[in-house]
């Protein structure tokens, strides 16, 4: 069986400040499997940014590989040099999925996930802020 996944960008709190002068220029990477997403930029918005940016993507289940990790992240857009990682988070989403499956839809209102720094692509145990998503699963027939 398959669905879609409804993922709402809802906003950031307490993001390290990456620019020097004036406000950072965040923007959000969504990758589930292949699939890649890009919210706008929110420019000027520094460390606690908003997006209200909803997303869609198809998700079949049971997955080959058993893997629903969502993967977030935060980039500080940079006109005159390359963007700037602030951190990620990823979300797995197997249970609503699962839980989709069962009952034809089911939903996890906005809550906060932990973004963790990225240094040389790999995540550290060092906390970057917080970003609040919500996820909705819905059956398709």
């Amino acid at each position: 069986m398959s669905g879609l996944l409804e993922i709402m960008l809802v906003d950031a709190h307490g993001l390290p400040e990456s620019d020097v002068v004036g406000k950072m220029d965040p923007y959000v990477l969504i990758q589930y499997k292949t699939h890649k997403l890009k919210s706008y930029v929110a420019k000027g918005q520094g460390s606690n940014p908003v997006w209200n940016d909803k997303f869609t993507l198809w998700v079949d289940y049971p997955e080959p590989n058993g893997h629903y990790d969502v993967r977030f992240r935060i980039f500080d857009r940079d006109t005159l040099s390359a963007d700037d990682l602030i951190g990620e988070t990823t979300i797995c989403v197997k249970d609503i999925v699962e839980l989709g499956v069962e009952k034809g839809k089911a939903m996890v209102e906005p809550r906060k996930y932990s973004v963790f720094e990225s240094k040389n692509g790999e995540l550290t145990a060092d906390r970057a802020g917080d970003l609040h998503v919500g996820l909705t699963f819905t059956t398709k027939q």
